[in-house]
């Protein structure tokens, strides 16, 4: 009889370190799985702070280029106006 106790007092010790290792390892599983998810939260709250960036500069490059900011930087920032009678020489192209 003792030896049948012993391998039931064997068997469910192994039962219960088996048991434990599994609640370790799932554990560890939902730590990782919390890490990835913090890591993705990150990437995509970088990810909308690029694109409004970008949004940013593309209408900047777009006001950059019409016609009307061009005069209009022409003539605030850098004085420039229109030319005036006289100023404007036309040149015949040379044969």
């Amino acid at each position: 009889m003792r030896t049948k106790e012993t391998v039931n007092a064997l068997f469910r010790a192994i039962c219960l370190l088996f048991s434990a290792l599994l609640l370790i390892l799932s554990l560890l599983s939902g730590i990782d799985l919390t890490a990835a998810n913090d890591e993705a939260a990150r990437l995509k709250a970088e990810l909308r702070a690029y694109e409004e960036e970008n949004r940013i500069l593309q209408a900047r490059i777009d006001e950059a280029g019409s016609l009307a900011e061009l005069e209009r930087r022409a003539r605030e920032e850098l004085m420039m106006q229109p030319a005036g009678p006289g100023q404007i020489v036309v040149l015949d192209p040379v044969d």
